[in-house]
């Protein structure tokens, strides 16, 4: 146990106020299914990009990019950055879109778009795919970094950890629904920046600051100066080549893992969110503010902690005592590590004790090996956890009561994702197959009595699926795969009328069936490129495949099928009044095509991108004391200024139309 008295007790108390937040808003919530999964659509746009910002920091974030900038280096992180771009379009376009239609879930959405009955057919796959499959994915490796957490804090066993972690969430999310997450999210959000600006700042100066993490850097040679790079370098073309493993893995991000996700368009989180705002304009000035915090204000603290840890938190790897064939793997006498005993060829056995290193706070290696796996003396059995490193360093650095308050931001953070998680997966359940296809004509209490029995058997789900998983980032570099085929469709549905519910099915199928197959059928026996390592394709390389197999097979689905009728699109097209092609629907439809929005979208796009990007930048080259640093800042400065001229234009234009229909 690392935590004192203290600590505990902030703990406690911040589950005792979790818990009074459900008790408070049980009756509220409890009302209809629309107070329940979106809390009456009432909220502000303050609290609604605070609440995107806190579920996007779940415990896990921090832990996967200490992992990342310990193991890869601070350019890996552009893998998320890159989504900023989404964030922008969702902001100047398809927020505005998704308020103005009404829906609920993305599922709902499927059905007013297309419909008919493939309309309807889709939106009970997309129902069941998000209640079961890809929510769950999420619980997953949130509880997965949860188990993680303890492990170090509790040293308990993995079952109990999952146990006690399910049992505190569903505590109060079955009571209030999203008024609690909402109302959590917001002191969560508070906790989770003082917690993390506390650990950051204790942690740079204890390891004596930026002067000491450039010696250990310079210590670990060419391998260290990569960790530092905000951008790959290029490879020598005489000799490795120019594109080296990094750069071909940082141009994917920037050239097609933007646009390869399905939240592209806003993602089921922020739809959500979006969907329980105010107005189009809360909506969208709501997603605005998460893109800047989530982008460019966090990143730099749990960084920061990364490359501190470095100092004092050495990866050490374990190889093979012998040749041979791995017989036993099991705890030591004392219970202070583990053993693991080789049967070499000649029938003699050897044996290896797995000790935590020096600076590793008691936490031991993971064993990177099974039983009756053959090894060798250059093969590695057993290595440190980089994504442990962050909570090995609030062990050691944080005084009693602090290090509770930073355990406490952790659990709130877990908690808001779960909470988030499971009302969401239950909305899907909820609004897209019980009462649309299973019992339509409830009581509307009823259907939330069903949406909290749905949030059990979820996130039973989630833990289920967490105790057979060991790495996060592995799960979450799947999960981008897995449906980054239907990106380039989520896009088109909203500027090409073509588009129907068959090319969306289409791309949901291929995007699905081929990440599975190329991850565990066929992830071997690839040419060698910078997008491969020994013949194993990467994430990277696979999200190219995906995309583009995905793609291709939609398209292909749309020109071979029958165009829509246009007739059927014009109530969709009447309500929301996207921009693009709409031509054949346009001159069906009484209202007034919206011109002269597509300059002041791209504007506001590029200005978007330049405030976020020049500020993560910027923050991070004054971090790391890097000449350019003001430069960036003002490249910030000038998207802050387009931004304030373009998305108050939009959205006054928004509030016309409306008061013209009305």
């Amino acid at each position: 146990m690392q935590l004192s008295t203290p600590d505990l007790l902030i703990l406690g108390v911040y589950v005792a106020f979790a818990i009074s937040v459900g008790v408070f808003m049980l009756q509220r919530a409890s009302q209809t299914a629309e107070t329940f999964f979106l809390a009456g659509r009432k909220l502000p746009w303050w609290v609604v990009g605070t609440s995107m910002v806190a579920t996007s920091f779940a415990a896990d974030t921090p832990l996967v990019i200490t992992g990342w900038v310990r193991d890869s280096g601070i350019w890996k992180n552009w893998l998320w950055w890159c989504f900023a771009v989404g964030g922008m379009l969702t902001v100047f376009l398809f927020s505005r879109y998704w308020r103005r239609l009404g829906v609920m879930t993305q599922a709902e959405f499927a059905e007013l778009r297309y419909g008919g009955r493939e309309a309807s057919a889709l939106r009970a796959t997309l129902g069941v795919f998000h209640s079961f499959l890809t929510n769950p994915i999420i619980l997953c490796w949130v509880l997965l970094a949860a188990v993680k957490i303890s492990d170090v804090l509790f040293d308990i066993d993995k079952v109990t950890a999952l146990g006690i972690c399910c049992a505190i969430c569903l505590s109060y999310s079955l009571m209030s629904g999203f008024w609690g997450v909402a109302i959590t999210d917001l002191v969560q959000f508070v906790l989770a920046m003082t917690g993390a600006i506390a650990l950051a700042t204790i942690a740079w100066n204890e390891v004596g600051g930026l002067e000491a993490v450039l010696q250990q850097i310079d210590s670990m040679g060419d391998q260290g100066q990569r960790i530092l790079d905000f951008l790959p370098s290029p490879g020598d073309p005489l000799q490795e080549g120019f594109w080296t493993v990094p750069l071909a893995a940082c141009a994917v991000y920037l050239g097609v893992s933007w646009w390869a996700t399905y939240g592209v368009d806003g993602g089921p989180v922020v739809v959500q969110r979006i969907a329980a705002s105010r107005s189009p304009a809360h909506g969208s000035v709501g997603v605005l503010w998460y893109s800047i915090a989530h982008y460019a204000l966090r990143p730099w603290l749990w960084v920061a902690v990364a490359l501190a840890s470095l100092v004092v938190v050495p990866h050490v790897e374990i190889s093979s005592p012998a040749s041979g064939t791995i017989q036993q793997i099991g705890a030591s006498e004392d219970g202070s590590g583990q053993i693991i005993t080789v049967m070499k060829s000649d029938g003699q056995t050897e044996s290896l004790a797995i000790e935590s290193p020096e600076g590793w706070a008691g936490v031991q290696p993971s064993i990177r090996v099974k039983e009756g796996d053959a090894v060798t003396p250059d093969s590695v059995i057993a290595s440190t956890d980089s994504e442990k490193a962050y909570v090995v360093m609030m062990v050691r650095y944080l005084p009693a009561g602090l290090l509770g308050l930073v355990v406490a931001s952790l659990l709130a953070a877990f908690m808001s994702t779960i909470d988030t998680h499971v009302n969401l997966a239950a909305s899907y359940y909820v609004n897209d197959i019980h009462r649309r296809f299973i019992s339509p004509n409830e009581e509307p209490g009823k259907y939330v009595t069903i949406a909290r029995i749905a949030s059990v058997f979820i996130l039973l789900e989630g833990a289920l699926l967490a105790s057979i998983s060991s790495s996060i980032s592995d799960l979450f570099t799947f999960f981008l795969a897995f449906l980054g085929g239907v990106g380039p469709i989520y896009m088109l549905r909203w500027l090409w009328w073509r588009v129907t519910a068959w090319t969306e099915i289409a791309a949901m199928l291929t995007s699905s069936l081929s990440t599975t197959a190329i991850t565990f059928l066929f992830s071997e026996g690839w040419p060698i490129t910078p997008l491969t390592h020994a013949g194993k394709i990467s994430a990277e390389g696979r999200i190219i495949l995906v995309a583009t197999l995905s793609t291709a097979v939609a398209l292909i689905v749309t020109y071979l099928r029958k165009a829509p009728d246009p007739e059927r699109l014009v109530p969709f097209y009447e309500k929301v009044r996207p921009a693009g092609a709409w031509g054949p629907v346009q001159a069906l439809s009484k209202e007034v095509p919206v011109n002269h929005e597509g300059l002041k979208i791209f504007a506001g796009v590029v200005g978007g991108l330049s405030l976020v990007w020049g500020l993560t930048m910027g923050l991070g080259a004054l971090l790391l004391a890097k000449p350019w640093s003001m430069t960036s800042l003002g490249l910030a400065g000038a998207g802050a200024v387009i931004v304030a001229l373009t998305l108050p234009s939009l959205l006054r234009q928004d509030e016309s139309l409306k008061n013209s229909a009305e």
